[in-house]
């Protein structure tokens, strides 16, 4: 059985679709709905949808034999509210970690903060915001719980691709689909200024779903490992790339202060662990995504 929390969200749906494709319909969704989020279950197959106070009281009659797909989180990045925070990412995960064995985690890269190298060693930890704090928990807490009996945990980066459309309205979405969106509404792009040298490692969910669900069928171990390309793309890019699509124009905007201190200006993914898994791998780029989906 697999248990897919996050289930109606972004990566998570994709999650479901990606088992799905895989055989796999003893699938249980996990997560609480809204009216953006709905739309997400389109043509997922699974045996039962529950909430996450559910998840914690439904027995399961072998543990051992269920996959836990820990992909549900509260993953704003701008939270201030730590109460509320702690309690949907750490300890909710804690209680999950001491029901389920084999548990397959959604990290962040966030947990870096502005360094530059993102090997998978503590030194290298910074996280510069709440969220990626209580990922870092995670990680830690993960490492510490013998009940365990395989955990991989991924340090996701900047994720995006279908399904992405509720984080359109919470403004939380990737400019994938943030540009679309504006292209689409107004016929004009905003950028920060300066987008031209806003780096981000870019990865396409259709890649990350493909690539946990490969490694975890295959590699029986437990692990933290990142999960992004290696390379980067700039927010100029992704403006340029959209706007061409849509003839759009592109805006450019000064950055919000309330962002001007938590804003990463580069992320890129240290692959040697990953890639020592996962041989040969061609990730997805922007624009065979984009020609393939618009």
């Amino acid at each position: 059985m697999h248990i897919v929390t996050g289930a109606a969200g972004f990566i998570g749906s994709n999650m479901v679709k990606h088992l799905n494709k895989q055989g796999h319909t003893n699938v249980v969704c996990v997560d609480t709905l809204n009216q953006h989020k709905v739309a997400n279950l389109a043509g997922l197959e699974f045996a039962d949808f529950i909430s996450p106070d559910e998840l914690l009281l439904k027995d399961f009659e072998d543990v051992t034999a269920c996959t836990l797909w820990h992909l549900g989180a509260n993953s704003k990045t701008s939270s201030d509210d730590w109460d509320s925070i702690y309690h949907n990412n750490v300890v909710y995960t804690r209680k999950l970690s001491n029901k389920f064995k084999n548990i397959v985690f959604a990290s962040s890269a966030s947990v870096y903060g502005d360094n530059i190298d993102t090997q998978e060693v503590t030194s290298n930890l910074a996280p510069k915001n709440m969220y990626a704090a209580t990922k870092m928990m995670c990680d830690n807490s993960f490492l510490n719980n013998p009940y365990v009996s395989k955990i991989q945990s991924w340090r996701f980066f900047n994720v995006y691709g279908n399904r992405e459309h509720h984080k359109v309205h919470a403004g939380m979405a990737s400019p994938y689909s943030n540009f679309i969106h504006q292209a689409k509404t107004t016929g004009v792009i905003k950028l920060f200024d300066n987008s031209h040298e806003v780096l981000r490692d870019f990865i396409c969910v259709d890649d990350v779903v493909e690539i946990m669900y490969k490694i975890y069928m295959n590699k029986n171990k437990s692990f933290i490992s990142n999960l992004g390309t290696g390379s980067t793309y700039s927010f100029q890019q992704w403006g340029d790339l959209i706007a061409k699509h849509y003839n759009a124009e592109i805006e450019y905007i000064p950055v919000p202060e309330e962002l001007q201190k938590i804003y990463q200006k580069y992320t890129c993914s240290d692959n040697n662990y990953l890639m020592s898994n996962l041989e040969n791998y061609k990730f997805t780029t922007p624009e065979e995504f984009v020609e393939a989906n618009l």
